[in-house]
C-alpha cells in the first residue's frame, strides 16, 4: 500500500478546458517551464428579465462574490512533484473581443444556509456596478498550493483564467477566446522521498489503547502498517500554542519521518480537540459571523515552500480567520490535505470497541456481496416554494455518477420516503446513502412538493437500523449533522423551546456533550452506518457551490479512489480548487470514520 514518491517527472493535468501542452527544459540549469494553450467555445449570453447570464461551456466554475457579476472561469491545474519552486506563472490571453449587452450582467446571490426558507438574494455591489471600469479587474488569478494526490505529495498551480471581464457602465462584456499559460519553475534539487514505515497513525487517549489494538493488528494484517500514538506523549513531547497545535506538530514529523498517508483521531472534542476558526463577513447591509469547527486543520501540515501550515499567519491567536468585506486580516491558510484525515468521536471505550469491530467487519465480510452494489438515495423539495424538488435533482445527479450501482430512490415526490422506508432499505443493505435536504444535530428532514410539511428521521428512529454488517458510507449534504460540540443545552431547547426555568434547572450539566446524528449513525451496534460525512456548522446549498456540489464532487472520486478517505480529500481538493472564495464549505464537512477504511472491503 505504500509508496516511494516522487519522481522528478513533472506532471499536468487538466480539470476544465480543451488545449495543448508543451513543454521546455532549459538544458544546463534546473530552471523548466510548462505551458499550455487555451481555445474555448463562443460564449452563451441569454435574457433573463432584468440581467442577463452569461455562461461558456468550458468554465467549470464561475465568480462567486455576492452582489458582483456573475461571470465563467475557466480553471488549469499543474501538478508538479513536492518541493518544487514556482518561479512565475503568466497568462498571455487574445485580444478581447467587444460585445455589447442590453442589460446588466446578473449579480451573484448571497449563499443560501439550507435551513432557510427565503429565496436567494440577488442585488448589485455599487462598488462594481457603479463605480468599477471592468470587473474582474485582472484576467487571471494563479496560487500555489501543497497536497496530495491519491497517496503522492505534490505541488499544485492553480490558474483561474477569466475569459470574460464586464465594463458595467458600457454594459459591454470584453471575450477573449484564447490563452496561452506559462509556469517557470525550478525542480528540486533532489527528489522528496517519503518514508515508507508507516500508512495509518491513530491518535487517542491513552485509556483507548487497548481497545483500539485489535485494530492495529487487523490493519497490519491486511497490509496497512499502523501505529498508535497517545495524546499524552504529544502533549508531553512538543510545545504549542494549545493542544491542537501539538497535535499537528506530532502529525507533520509523523509525516516527514514515517511517511504516514492517514491519520485516524480517536475521541470526542473534550478528548482530542477540534481546531475553531473565524469567519466574519458583511453581505449588503448585515454582517454574518461565525465559528466552524473542522479537522481539515489536521490534514493541512505543508504550504507550497514546504513549510508548516499553521493557519495563524498574523499571530493572534485565532485561527483560520476570513474577513469578507469588511476590516481584518485574513490568515493565509493552504487548506489543500497533505494526509487523509477522519475522526472517531469516542467517549468512552464501549464505543471504541464498537467501532472497532464495525471496521474490521467491514473490511473482511463486505467483498463481493451483492447489497453493495446498492445506493440509497433520499431527497425532496428542500425549498418549497422554489422551482423544482431540490434534494430530488441533487439525488438525480448521483445516481448519474454512480451508474455501476441501483439506485433506491427515497422521495418526498412520490410518498416513497418515511422514517420507515429508509431503515427497511438499510436494512437490505447498500454501499452509499446519498441524503440531500435539511439537517439538524439530532437528524433531518425535507418537504413533500410545495409544502411546509416535514418528512424526518430522527436519531431515535436508528433503533429501527438493524443492518448489522452491511454498513453504508453516508453523505449528509445538509446542516448540523456533524455538530460535535452539541450539548444538553441546545437538546433541551429543541425539545422543550426556550424554557428559562427548565434551562436553568439543568444549568449545571447545560455542557454535555450529546452524540450528533452523522457520529450516531457510526457508532450504532446494530448497524447504521461505517462512515459519514456531515457539516459541523449550517451548511449552504447549491449544485455550482456548497454542500451540493462538494456532495457530488465526493461520489465523483469513487472510481479512483480506494479508501473512504481518498474519497474525501479529492473532493477537498476539488472544491479548493474551483470554489476558493468559499472557505466555510470545505472546512466545516469533515469525515466521521476511518480515513484508511477500504471502499466496499478486502
Amino acid at each position: 500500500m505504500k509508496k516511494l514518491i516522487l519522481s522528478c517527472i513533472i506532471g499536468m493535468f487538466v480539470l476544465s478546458g480543451i488545449g495543448t501542452v508543451a513543454t521546455t527544459n532549459i538544458r544546463d540549469t534546473a530552471l523548466s517551464s510548462i505551458s499550455e494553450s487555451i481555445a474555448v467555445s463562443e460564449l452563451v449570453i441569454k435574457d433573463t428579465g432584468p440581467y442577463v447570464t452569461v455562461t461558456l461551456d468550458e468554465a467549470a466554475s464561475s465568480l462567486l462574490d455576492p452582489g458582483k457579476p456573475l461571470l465563467p472561469v475557466v480553471t488549469k491545474v499543474f501538478v508538479f512533484p513536492f518541493g518544487t519552486r514556482i518561479l512565475d506563472v503568466t497568462v498571455r490571453a487574445s485580444e478581447a473581443r467587444e460585445i455589447s449587452i442590453s442589460k446588466p450582467v446578473i449579480p451573484a446571490s448571497e449563499p443560501m444556509p439550507v435551513g432557510s426558507a427565503e429565496a436567494p438574494k440577488t442585488i448589485q455591489d455599487p462598488m462594481v456596478y457603479d463605480q468599477a471600469p471592468v470587473y474582474p479587474f485582472s484576467g487571471f488569478c494563479s496560487t500555489t498550493r501543497a497536497g496530495v494526490q491519491g497517496n503522492d505529495h505534490v505541488v499544485f498551480v492553480i490558474v483561474q483564467w477569466y475569459p470574460v471581464r464586464y465594463a458595467p457602465a458600457q454594459n459591454m462584456l470584453y471575450f477573449s477566446d484564447y490563452a496561452q499559460i506559462q509556469v517557470s519553475y525550478e525542480e528540486p534539487a533532489t527528489p522528496s522521498l517519503f518514508s515508507d514505515d508507516y500508512d495509518l497513525v491513530i491518535i487517542a487517549p491513552s485509556r483507548f489503547s487497548n481497545a483500539l489494538q485489535p485494530l492495529i493488528d487487523h490493519k497490519v494484517t491486511m497490509g496497512v502498517n499502523a501505529l498508535l500514538k497517545t495524546t499524552e506523549e504529544i502533549y508531553a513531547e512538543y510545545n504549542g500554542f494549545d493542544e491542537a497545535e501539538e497535535i499537528k506538530y506530532y502529525i507533520k514529523k509523523a509525516l516527514d519521518t514515517l511517511g504516514v498517508s492517514y491519520v485516524l483521531l480517536v475521541g470526542s472534542i473534550k478528548n482530542l480537540p477540534i481546531r475553531t476558526t473565524w469567519f466574519f463577513q458583511r453581505t449588503h447591509d448585515h454582517y454574518w459571523n461565525e465559528t466552524v469547527l473542522t479537522d481539515l486543520y489536521y490534514a493541512d501540515i505543508y504550504d507550497a515552500d514546504g513549510k508548516f501550515s499553521n493557519w495563524d499567519t498574523n499571530d493572534n491567536g485565532l485561527y483560520g480567520e476570513v474577513y469578507i468585506n469588511c476590516p481584518g486580516v485574513s490568515d493565509i491558510c493552504d487548506f489543500y490535505p497533505d494526509v487523509h484525515v477522519g475522526r472517531l468521536p469516542c467517549d468512552r471505550v464501549s464505543e471504541v470497541r464498537t467501532v472497532v469491530n464495525k471496521i474490521i467487519r467491514y473490511e473482511t465480510e463486505t467483498a463481493g456481496e451483492s447489497w453493495f452494489n446498492n445506493i440509497i438515495l433520499v431527497g425532496g423539495d428542500t425549498f418549497p416554494g422554489w422551482d423544482g424538488n431540490e434534494g430530488e435533482i441533487k439525488n438525480l445527479l448521483t445516481a448519474e455518477i454512480m451508474s455501476d450501482f441501483t439506485p433506491v430512490w427515497l422521495w418526498t415526490s412520490d410518498d416513497s420516503f418515511t422514517a420507515k422506508s429508509l431503515n427497511q432499505a438499510i436494512n437490505r443493505g447498500a454501499g452509499f446513502i446519498d441524503y440531500s435536504g435539511h439537517g439538524f444535530e439530532i437528524g433531518l428532514g425535507t418537504h413533500p412538493p410545495n409544502s411546509e410539511e416535514w418528512v424526518t428521521y430522527h436519531s431515535n428512529n436508528l433503533f429501527g437500523a438493524v443492518n448489522f454488517n452491511k454498513l453504508p458510507i453516508v453523505f449528509f449534504d445538509a446542516c448540523l449533522t456533524a455538530k460535535l460540540d452539541f450539548n444538553l443545552s441546545e437538546f433541551l431547547t429543541y425539545a422543550l423551546g426556550d424554557n428559562p426555568v427548565v434551562l436553568e434547572r439543568f444549568s449545571r450539566i447545560a455542557a454535555l456533550q450529546i452524540p450528533t446524528f452523522a457520529w450516531w449513525m457510526v457508532r450504532l451496534k446494530s448497524g447504521g452506518a461505517i462512515a459519514t460525512i456531515g457539516a459541523t456548522r449550517t451548511a449552504f446549498g447549491g449544485l455550482d457551490s456548497g454542500a451540493g456540489y462538494i456532495s457530488l464532487r465526493f461520489f465523483e472520486a469513487y472510481n479512483t479512489s480506494d479508501t473512504v478517505g481518498e474519497m474525501m480529500t479529492s473532493a477537498q481538493n476539488d472544491y479548493i480548487t474551483f470554489i476558493p472564495s468559499d472557505r466555510f464549505t470545505v472546512e466545516e464537512f469533515i469525515l466521521i470514520g476511518d480515513p484508511s477504511l477500504k471502499i466496499g472491503g478486502y
